[in-house]
C-alpha cells in the first residue's frame, strides 16, 4: 500500500470514529427523538415551501392556497426544543423574510397523525 493510500485510509477511520461519537457536541438536542422529527419538519418546510402538494402534506389541514402562499416569502426555524405531549406538541419558531430580515417568534403547534408529525398551527407574525 502506497503511504498516500495509508494516509487517506488513516483520515476515513479517524472520520468514521469522529462521526459515531455518542458525545458529537455538533449536534442540537431537540428534547429527544420526537422533538427531532418536529424540528426536521419545520427544516423541511423551508425545502418544500414552492411545492404547494407538498406542503398540504406538512400540515394536518391543508392550509387554503392564501396561506400556503404567504409561506413561500419565509423561511422558519425551531427555536428551542418542541415540548411533547402524546402525540401533540408546540415549539417556538422564529420567522424571517426571505431576505434574513427578522419577522419575530410564534408559537406553532403539531400533532402526530398515524406515526407522523404535521404541523396543527402555523401562525405567522
Amino acid at each position: 500500500m502506497s503511504p498516500k493510500s495509508k494516509l487517506l485510509v488513516v483520515l476515513l477511520v479517524a472520520l468514521f470514529v469522529c462521526g459515531c461519537s455518542s458525545q458529537n457536541t455538533g449536534l442540537v438536542d431537540m428534547g429527544g427523538e420526537e422533538g427531532s422529527k418536529i424540528a426536521l419538519l419545520v427544516e423541511d418546510l423551508n425545502e418544500v415551501k414552492h411545492n404547494s402538494k407538498k406542503v398540504a402534506d406538512s400540515f394536518s389541514a391543508k392550509p387554503s392556497p392564501a396561506d400556503a402562499k404567504k409561506l413561500n416569502n419565509m423561511t422558519f426555524y425551531i427555536k428551542g426544543k418542541p415540548a411533547v405531549n402524546g402525540s401533540s406538541a408546540t415549539c417556538s419558531v422564529q420567522v424571517e423574510k426571505q431576505d434574513g430580515t427578522p419577522m419575530g417568534d410564534v408559537e406553532w403547534s403539531f400533532e402526530k397523525q398515524a406515526d407522523v408529525w404535521k404541523i396543527k398551527s402555523a401562525p405567522l407574525p
